[in-house]
C-alpha cells in the first residue's frame, strides 16, 4: 500500500494510504507553472494535452525551483457525494483540476506530480494557482440541505439521524467506489439538534455538516507531509491573536500567507472571479492549529 506523496519525483511517506495517479485518478487539466522553468513553456495555461506531454525536464533542479515558489496549501470542499463524483465533474471540465482528493473514508488521491499547476483557486489576484497546492475534500456542504441544494436537488436532507447519530445517505453508485467497504459516513462533530454548522463567510451564511473523522486524520498527515516536501508551506493556519479566533473571510494579505488556508481566505470574488466559501462553516480550524503545534513540539524534543 503506497503512503508516499510526490513532487518532482521526490517522495515523502505520510503514514496513511495515498492512491497515486497511475492507480487512481489522473488530473484532467493540469498546466505548467509560470514560476517554474523545467518543462515545455507551451504547457502554461494551454488547452489540456495528453498526459504524456507533461514531462519534467530535470527533476532535481525542478524540485529546487518548486520549493522556492510554492507556499500555500489550499483546502476546498468539493460539494460532491465523494471523490469519485468530484473527479467525474473535473474530467467533464476543460480547465478544472486538483492535486489531491480526500475521500469520505480518509483515502487520499494524488492526481499529478506537485510540480504542475491545477486550476482550483485563482484567488482575487488571479495568481493563486501559481503559488499553491490544492486538495478537494469530499463534503456536500450546502448541497446536503434540501432547502439549499442547487444542483443536487432533493426533497429531504441528505443526512439522516439514525440511533442518535447523523449519517450521510450516500447513493450506491458512489458508495461502491469508496476504498473502505461498508464505511459509515458520519460527521466528526455535530452542532446541537440540527446537526449542521452555520456561519457567515465572505458575506454569506454557509450551512453544512462536518467532515468525517477519517478525513481530519488524513488531512493532518497530508499537511505535515506537504510541509516536508515544500517547507515554505508552513504548518500554520489563519489565526487572529488579538481576537483569539480563526478568520473565515478572505485575508487582508492573502497572497503573502505561507501555510494552510481555505479557498475562502484567498477569494472573495474580486477581479471577476467567483466568491468562495470553502472549506466552510463546519471545518475545524482549531484542531489543525493544535495538531500542528503538537507536531512542532515533538520535532523539537
Amino acid at each position: 500500500m503506497n503512503q508516499n506523496i510526490i513532487a518532482c519525483g521526490q517522495k515523502v511517506d505520510i503514514g496513511t494510504r495515498v492512491v497515486l495517479w497511475d492507480e487512481g485518478f489522473v488530473c484532467p487539466n493540469k498546466r505548467g507553472r509560470s514560476t517554474c522553468s523545467h518543462h515545455d513553456q507551451k504547457l502554461n495555461d494551454a488547452p489540456s494535452k495528453k498526459d504524456s506531454a507533461y514531462k519534467i525536464l530535470n527533476s532535481q533542479s525542478a524540485y529546487e525551483e518548486l520549493v522556492q515558489h510554492v507556499h500555500q496549501f489550499v483546502l476546498h470542499y468539493d460539494a460532491c457525494y465523494s471523490s469519485f463524483h468530484c473527479h467525474q465533474l473535473m474530467a467533464e471540465s476543460s480547465f478544472k483540476g486538483s492535486h489531491f482528493y480526500l475521500d469520505l473514508d480518509g483515502t487520499i488521491y494524488q492526481t499529478c506530480d506537485l510540480y504542475w499547476k491545477t486550476n482550483t483557486a485563482p484567488a482575487d489576484d488571479r495568481q493563486g494557482n501559481e503559488r499553491a497546492v490544492h486538495v478537494e475534500m469530499a463534503n456536500l456542504a450546502s448541497e446536503a440541505l434540501a432547502l439549499e441544494s442547487e444542483w443536487l436537488p432533493s426533497n429531504h436532507d441528505k443526512y439522516k439521524k439514525k440511533k442518535g447519530q447523523w449519517v450521510l445517505d450516500l447513493p450506491k453508485n458512489y458508495r461502491k467506489n469508496l476504498q473502505v467497504a461498508g464505511f459509515q459516513i458520519t460527521p466528526s462533530r455535530t452542532h446541537g439538534e440540527r446537526g449542521y454548522f452555520s456561519k457567515k463567510i465572505n458575506g454569506r451564511i454557509v450551512r453544512m455538516w462536518d467532515f468525517t473523522e477519517e478525513q481530519y486524520q488524513a488531512l493532518i498527515k497530508l499537511s505535515i507531509g506537504i510541509n516536508r516536501l515544500l517547507p515554505k508551506i508552513k504548518l500554520q493556519v489563519p489565526f487572529d491573536k488579538k481576537s483569539g479566533r480563526h478568520p473565515l473571510d478572505r485575508l487582508k494579505n492573502y497572497s503573502k500567507f505561507s501555510g494552510i488556508l481555505g479557498h475562502a481566505h484567498v477569494q472573495k470574488g474580486e477581479s471577476g472571479v467567483e466568491c468562495k466559501y470553502d472549506p466552510g462553516s463546519a471545518f475545524n480550524w482549531p484542531r489543525l492549529r493544535k495538531e500542528f503545534a503538537m507536531h512542532g513540539k515533538r520535532k523539537v524534543t
